[in-house]
C-alpha cells in the first residue's frame, strides 16, 4: 500500500528529525523549514497531512493556515499544530482558524501517531462521504433530466411545434439567466442552486400543453375567444403539475421553481396577462425571465399563421414592451446581450435546417 504523504513545516531542523524517527517508517515525510518553502513543496505534491509549527519567522502558522483555509486546492488537508504553548486560548484560536489537531512539543511519539492516523482516517471518511453525496445527487440529477426529457417528449408528441418550442427557448433561457447570476443585482436573488434548478425545468414551461384538447392546440390559425381561454389554461395545469409532485420527489425545490416558470410565464409586468393578473415584482424572477426568451422565440419561429421576424424585428418588438409586458430592467440586460443572442438563433436556424435536411433524405 502507498504510504500516505506528510508535510511537516517547522524552522528548527532538529524537530525533523524527532519527528522522522517517529514517522519515516510509516509515512513518506517531506520537510519544510518555511512556510514559502512549504507552499514551494505543494506545487508538486500533495500532502495527505499537514504538520504545522506556530512560532515561525516571516509567516507564523496562522497566517499560513489563512492561505491554506482560502485555497480550494488546500483547504480540505487536515492541518496539525505543532507548539510549546499549553494555554487553552491558544488552542481556540487555533482551532478557530481550521486546524485539525494540536500536538504539544516536545512529541510523545505515540500520541503524536495515533493523532495523525485519526485525522487521516478522519480525512478519508470525509472524501468517502463527499463521493457518495456527489454520487447520489448525479443520480438524482439524471432522473430529473430523464424526467424533463419524458414530459418534453409527451407534449411533442402532441404538438411538433411546442415540442421544438420548449428545446429553443431553453438553450435562450440558459443564455440569460447565467448572464444575470453574475450580475451585482442578480447574484443574490440568482443563486447557482436556483440557476441549475430553472435550466433544468425551463423546457417544461409549457408541459401543460399535454392537457388541452388538439382541436385548440394543433389550431392552424387565431384562437377565437373561447379557444384562446382554453389555450390559457395550460399554464395553471403546468403549474398544477408541479404542485402534485412537489412533495412527492426528493428536490422540492425542483418542483417549485418548475411550478413558477410553468404557471406564470404569460404574466406581465402591467398586470394584464394570466392566469392570475400579477404585476411587477409579484411576478416570480425566473417567470419574468422565461416570458421574454419565450416571446423572442415565438417571433423568431416559423408558425402555420406567420414567416418568422428577424432577429432585429423581434428584439425591437420587445422593447416596445419594456414595462408593459416585461420586466424593463430584464428587458435591458436582453438587449445588452442582443449579439449572443442572435449568435443563440443562428444555432437553432442552423439546427432546424438540418433536420429538414434528414426528414428530406428520409423520404
Amino acid at each position: 500500500m502507498k504510504k500516505k504523504i506528510i508535510l511537516m513545516v517547522d524552522d528548527v531542523q532538529l524537530n525533523h528529525k524527532a519527528a522522522g524517527m517517529v514517522l519515516q517508517d510509516t509515512y513518506e515525510l517531506y520537510e519544510a523549514l518555511s512556510a514559502e518553502e512549504a507552499f514551494r513543496i505543494m506545487e508538486t505534491v500533495r500532502p495527505d497531512l499537514i504538520l504545522l509549527d506556530v512560532i515561525m519567522p516571516v509567516m507564523d502558522g496562522y497566517e499560513m493556515m489563512g492561505i491554506l483555509k482560502k485555497d480550494p486546492r488546500y483547504k480540505s488537508i487536515p492541518v496539525i499544530f505543532l507548539t510549546a504553548e499549553t494555554k487553552a486560548e491558544a488552542e481556540v484560536q487555533g482551532f478557530n482558524c481550521g486546524i485539525a489537531d494540536y500536538i504539544t512539543k516536545p512529541f510523545v511519539p505515540i500520541v503524536m501517531k495515533k493523532r495523525i492516523e485519526t485525522q487521516i482516517a478522519l480525512a478519508e471518511y470525509e472524501r468517502s462521504l463527499e463521493e457518495k453525496v456527489a454520487a447520489k445527487v448525479e443520480e438524482i440529477e439524471s432522473m430529473y433530466d430523464l424526467m424533463t426529457v419524458s414530459f418534453a417528449g409527451l407534449v411533442e408528441s402532441r404538438d411538433g411545434v411546442t415540442g421544438g418550442h420548449l428545446k429553443n427557448t431553453s438553450l435562450f433561457f440558459r443564455l440569460f439567466i447565467e448572464h444575470l447570476k453574475n450580475l451585482p443585482q442578480y447574484a443574490d436573488v440568482l443563486p447557482e442552486n436556483l440557476v441549475k434548478r430553472a435550466c433544468r425545468s425551463a423546457p417544461l414551461h409549457d408541459v401543460g400543453k399535454i392537457a388541452i384538447e388538439d382541436a385548440v392546440l394543433r389550431k392552424a390559425g387565431s384562437l377565437d375567444k373561447e379557444e384562446f381561454d382554453k389555450m390559457k389554461m395550460h399554464s395553471v395545469i403546468g403549474g398544477d403539475i408541479f404542485a402534485f409532485i412537489k412533495g412527492r420527489i426528493p428536490d422540492r425545490e425542483f418542483a417549485e421553481v418548475a411550478e413558477k416558470i410553468a404557471r406564470f410565464h404569460h404574466e406581465k409586468w402591467n398586470g394584464k396577462g394570466y392566469p392570475d393578473g400579477m404585476k411587477g415584482e409579484e411576478i416570480p424572477l425566473v417567470a419574468r425571465i422565461m416570458s421574454i426568451v419565450d416571446v423572442y422565440d415565438a417571433l423568431t419561429s416559423k408558425r402555420p399563421y406567420k414567416e418568422p421576424f428577424s432577429h432585429e424585428k423581434a428584439m425591437a418588438m420587445i422593447a416596445e414592451k419594456s414595462g408593459i409586458d416585461f420586466d424593463p430592467a430584464l428587458v435591458n440586460e436582453f438587449l445588452n446581450i442582443e449579439g449572443q443572442i442572435k449568435e443563440c438563433l443562428r444555432t437553432k436556424e442552423q439546427m432546424i435546417t438540418e433536420q429538414q435536411y434528414f426528414m428530406v433524405q428520409k423520404v
